[in-house]
């Protein structure tokens, strides 16, 4: 039996150096899985104009939908991993020119409690406390609204909901034309998600008018992250990200690139995962990674076809980073695209592009990722009707990267010998309980395509 495993070993280790000495895989494109429709979309709803995804669900916001009138707007819940149908969500009490579903979240709104995980969805134009003050809502993954999120100190013009984000039953939700430190300087607000009540403001220590404080907002570990895409520390429109603490409300530090230059627009999109931050700044078209504890920069990502509102939306998970680039003209004019980079190197491992892309949809709206899933919104696509749009689902699980690193290398064919003598599960490439040929082929052949 050792002798067996031996030879097979010495074969496994001759096999791979082959592919070891290949050319190396790259940063490749590639098309959806799926793509997602909703059955009553219609002409302008502008369906998957914000996206976010949480556990295998997602939250599509469709701000333009005209059921509560005129751009009163509509969210959905989608199951990414099985057929059910989109769950529709409206506001109860919505009405004409809300923007209902211009932002979305979705997450644990309910720690510990069963099916505690709730969607908020953004209203900037709600008028409740004064034209486009503003409100946000709670819901649950069965649609049922839970909670109207209103501030206590909401003002006309405030656009309260242009952005929000929920986690480990904290609501967030930015204002970015309140006018606390000026006009339209901006704020945020935490709530709590369980009773729906405010516990804090956060304004930036040296907030200015104009800063559009709140126009991003982000949480994730206790750590809230809030973009000020104007703000004018590198230049005039260079922008800003503050870190906040969760339960108290308390500036952490305030995040800026390396180069902040003038009209960069840092903060434009923003996204935490644990304790790193992905920030777009469109208009230098390229994000940027911080570490949340250290508050240091750890790489920049820039795409391999330049600008074309590259940053325009982002995402994190665990060390994948999705980014959109929405005016892309991959497929046409303002067509769109997304790309796929390692946090941590900021290399540049896929770029994602619709197999129906057409110019002027606008695929890269928004995006999305949670695990090995990326949902990216299309929101001017017509399959339901001019501007009606649409959502796209990626797969980007890339079985031959053994150690998790987005990049596939002599480590990977390392952790395959290793876990293939211990007979480890990993190493089961065709999941039927034996350490094979059968497994080393497929592993040749995984590792071969390259990664997403």
């Amino acid at each position: 039996m050792n002798h067996s495993s031996a030879i097979t070993h010495r074969f496994l280790s001759a096999a791979l150096l082959t592919v070891i000495f290949a050319p190396g895989a790259t940063a490749q494109t590639i098309s959806e899985d799926n793509k997602i429709l909703v059955a009553d979309g219609q002409t302008g709803d502008q369906f998957g104009h914000a996206i976010a995804t949480y556990s295998g669900l997602a939250v599509a916001g469709a701000n333009t939908d005209d059921d509560n009138g005129l751009n009163s707007g509509s969210a959905y819940i989608i199951n990414l991993t099985s057929n059910k149908l989109p769950v529709k969500i409206l506001a109860i009490d919505g009405n004409p020119g809300d923007l209902f579903g211009f932002s979305v979240d979705i997450g644990p709104g309910i720690v510990g409690a069963a099916g505690g995980v709730l969607a908020i969805v953004g209203a900037p134009n709600d008028s409740d406390q004064g034209a486009n003050s503003g409100s946000a809502y709670l819901f649950h993954t069965s649609g049922a609204q839970y909670a109207k999120l209103l501030p206590n100190d909401g003002a006309l013009g405030d656009n309260f909901g242009v952005s929000v984000a929920i986690d480990n039953g904290v609501a967030v939700v930015g204002a970015p034309e309140d006018d606390d430190n000026g006009i339209d300087s901006g704020s945020a607000y935490l709530f709590n998600a369980v009773t729906g009540s405010q516990y804090a403001k956060l304004t930036p220590n040296n907030g200015a008018a104009n800063d559009a404080f709140g126009h991003s907002v982000a949480i994730s570990n206790g750590i809230v992250a809030v973009g000020a895409l104007r703000h004018e520390n590198g230049g005039v429109v260079s922008g800003a990200v503050y870190l906040f603490n969760a339960v108290t409300g308390t500036q952490l530090a305030q995040l800026t690139p390396n180069d902040s230059t003038q009209f960069q627009q840092f903060g434009y999109s923003l996204a935490i995962d644990s304790n790193t931050v992905a920030v777009g700044a469109l208009g230098s078209a390229s994000a940027f990674i911080f570490d949340a504890i250290s508050f240091t920069q750890l790489s920049e990502l820039t795409p391999s076809t330049p600008g074309n509102g590259f940053g325009w939306s982002i995402g994190i998970d665990g060390n994948n980073v999705v980014v959109g680039a929405l005016l892309d003209p991959i497929n046409g004019l303002q067509s769109g695209s997304g790309y796929l980079f390692n946090a941590s190197t900021g290399i540049e491992l896929a770029k994602l592009v619709p197999s129906d892309g057409a110019q002027l949809e606008q695929f890269g709206s928004s995006i999305a990722i949670d695990i090995d899933l990326v949902v990216v919104g299309a929101r001017n696509d017509d399959d339901n009707g001019q501007g009606s749009g649409s959502a796209y689902l990626f797969d980007i699980d890339c079985p031959a990267d053994i150690n998790g690193d987005g990049v596939l290398n002599f480590f990977d064919i390392s952790a395959f010998l290793t876990a293939f003598n211990n007979q480890n599960p990993i190493a089961d490439f065709n999941n039927d309980g034996f350490w094979n040929f059968f497994d080393i082929s497929a592993f040749l052949a995984a590792f071969a395509a390259g990664c997403p």
